[in-house]
């Protein structure tokens, strides 16, 4: 079955950019009918070109990862189409999602004397939650890569030298 969100998501962008179907297959590079058929949804996006795609706008990122992890990397903007991308506004979002996140954590490590039905209850409960917070997250990663010019590619190589060197 082809999907057509990647396509559409591509194409968007293309038009966004006022980029030609030939320049925007030059940058990846593919040839431009593949890229006419990727963005009518005739043909899949070969996921050899996800890293050069994804490289593109992290809206095309988030498309890709929902599409090739079936949904366990989900993209938020389809599901909440209306969401306000402001970073004020995903503050607040994010603020209160990791408020209610915490509150299930706390529910389920209380939950240590109940039933293994209410807990694993629980434990769905947080794992929602923590979806949530994952979801809006990487959309307000975007929102800062766009709206200050954040290079993503060296921000993670950075994130991860923290990490490893402990920093994190």
């Amino acid at each position: 079955m082809i999907t057509i969100a990647i396509g559409k998501a591509i194409q968007a962008f293309r038009r966004e950019k006022n980029l030609t179907q030939e320049e925007l297959a030059n940058q990846i590079p593919i040839d431009r009918t593949t890229l006419a058929r990727i963005e009518n949804g005739e043909r899949p996006l070969p996921s050899g070109f996800d890293t050069v795609v994804s490289g593109l706008s992290w809206k095309i990122a988030l498309e890709i990862a929902n599409e090739r992890t079936g949904g366990y990397i989900s993209n938020i903007l389809v599901d909440v189409p209306n969401l306000d991308l402001h970073p004020a506004a995903l503050k607040d979002l994010l603020l209160k999602q990791l408020a209610e996140a915490g509150t299930a954590l706390e529910r389920l490590s209380m939950s240590k004397h109940i039933s293994p039905e209410k807990r694993k209850e629980s434990a769905e409960r947080v794992w929602q939650e923590i979806r949530d917070v994952i979801e809006t997250a990487n959309v307000m990663q975007g929102v800062l890569e766009d709206e200050f010019g954040l290079d993503r590619k060296r921000m993670i190589q950075k994130h991860e030298l923290e990490i490893k060197k402990g920093d994190r």
